[in-house]
């Protein structure tokens, strides 16, 4: 049996039909913060089953972490989300001072970190959201091993690296988000070869966004330089509509009719316009492209210790659910990852062949931004507006 099939009903199974319920009084030893969230999010406390055992870490790191003091950490994650898990954070750890630095642009959150590095220079303890930068960081020694942490197996083995220099700590599925009442669900394409030899969303039917990296990366990494170039071509001769809106804006589009669908589209975007009252759904071909937020410690760091009690709680699936009721992010836990609890389209994913980045997916990267940008502009597609252009016209 598949693998992920046969995982995710172990999942339905164990958390949503009803597992065993934990012992109130372990319930009631959860941090106040803790049991604060659980009860808004309607959950009970017993999607924490095995907590105590992925926090487990070794005393002496405690120890250490005690005379350390604090850690900061580099993330997107804004201050108001933030806030909403720091509570339980200072609950849990209150040995240690997480400091929270909001880096939103690659440039303050990795490019600085590893400059600083390279010159003897120590800014960050932990970076989250590596964009896919951790090669540069490898070539640099830059940051540590982290299997060691109890709870480095919490995330789906297809998403750690080999060298073990990075967690997964928020998932994402890039697929198509669609009219449901343009499309029928007969006509949805199993495949990703199935979108550009059927001639279903041909003719402007479907509208492309000029983001290839989040969904069509996966893909051409898995499937090799000769396909992706081969169904690249192949897209772009559909004549699809090639938007500049950003991914939250076409998809409004398509579900108001200028499109029937739209490429890429994540899962957790469509979700909520569809509750809204938005006649969207989200469909995957196999294989699916799942991408994974990471996170990373510094090497040479004087607060390794604490750095590491953190991520390694925020892999755990207390961090994992508070991250997702701060911030709405997709969990990787492995227990959740594909849970209806934390995704829109759970039936969407579960049991179906994921396309995560390899070790060579920058080389692939570089190909794909160079033939895609070519077919792209000989289109006629639109340009994409830098942030200083964007930030100006907000202004105006």
């Amino acid at each position: 049996m598949n693998m992920y099939r046969s995982l995710t009903r172990g999942l339905l199974g164990a958390l949503l039909i009803g597992a065993t319920a934990l012992p109130s009084a372990w319930a009631a030893d959860l941090p106040k913060a803790t049991q604060k969230m659980l009860k808004k999010l309607k959950m009970d406390a017993s999607v924490l089953k095995g907590l105590d055992k992925e926090l487990a870490v070794p005393q002496a790191w405690i120890d250490a972490a005690r005379k350390e003091g604090k850690v900061r950490v580099y993330t997107t994650m804004r201050p108001k989300a933030w806030k909403k898990m720091q509570g339980i954070v200072k609950e849990r750890f209150p040995y240690i001072n997480v400091i929270h630095s909001d880096v939103r642009t690659a440039t303050r959150r990795w490019v600085r970190p590893l400059a600083a590095y390279k010159e003897g220079r120590l800014v960050t303890d932990v970076i989250m959201d590596m964009s896919g930068s951790i090669f540069q960081f490898r070539e640099a020694n830059a940051v540590i091993p982290l299997n060691d942490l109890p709870g480095y197996g919490n995330f789906p083995a297809f998403a750690r690296l080999p060298d073990h220099l990075t967690v997964a700590v928020r998932s994402r599925y890039w697929c198509m988000g669609y009219n449901t009442k343009l499309v029928k669900k007969a006509d949805l394409p199993k495949t990703w070869e199935d979108v550009v030899t059927s001639k279903r969303f041909s003719g402007k039917r479907l509208a492309l966004a000029n983001r290839a990296n989040l969904w069509l990366l996966n893909l051409w990494d898995q499937k090799g330089n000769a396909w992706g170039k081969d169904y690249t071509v192949k897209l772009f001769k559909l004549n699809p509509q090639l938007r500049k809106e950003g991914l939250t804006g076409v998809l409004k589009l398509v579900g108001l009719g200028e499109a029937q669908a739209v490429l890429p589209a994540a899962m957790n975007r469509v979700g909520p316009l569809a509750k809204k009252g938005m006649p969207l759904a989200h469909h995957c071909p196999e294989p699916i492209p799942f991408t994974v937020s990471d996170m990373a410690v510094m090497n040479k760091s004087p607060h390794t210790n604490a750095a590491k009690i953190f991520v390694n709680w925020f892999i755990s699936k207390e961090g994992q659910i508070a991250q997702f009721w701060a911030n709405k992010s997709t969990p990787s836990h492995k227990e959740f990852y594909q849970n209806k609890q934390f995704i829109f389209y759970p039936e969407q994913v579960a049991g179906k062949k994921m396309a995560v980045l390899g070790p060579d997916s920058p080389k692939t990267a570089k190909a794909l931004t160079r033939f895609w940008n070519a077919e792209w502009q000989a289109k006629g597609g639109p340009k994409r507006k830098s942030r200083k252009k964007k930030k100006k016209a907000k202004k105006q």
